[in-house]
């Protein structure tokens, strides 16, 4: 009897790991843990997001001036 209490405890622990998992990459639920990071604490965000416009109009601009 204590081999099947082992295999519907095994089972139950993979069950718990697998939804884990499924629900760590769930798009629709990591798109939720972003938007709740953002609500909370904006600023690592509007840093990045301001780096990538500041590198965008570097070469931009590079490109603008190597032409001349």
């Amino acid at each position: 009897m204590t081999d099947q209490r082992d295999v519907d405890r095994q089972r139950d622990e993979l069950r718990r790991a697998l939804e884990e998992i499924e629900d760590r990459v769930n798009p629709a639920k990591v798109a939720e843990r972003t938007r709740r990071r953002i609500d909370e604490n904006p600023t690592p965000f509007l840093a990045a997001a301001g780096g990538v416009v500041l590198a965008v109009a570097g070469v931009a601009a590079l490109l603008i001036f190597r032409r001349r």
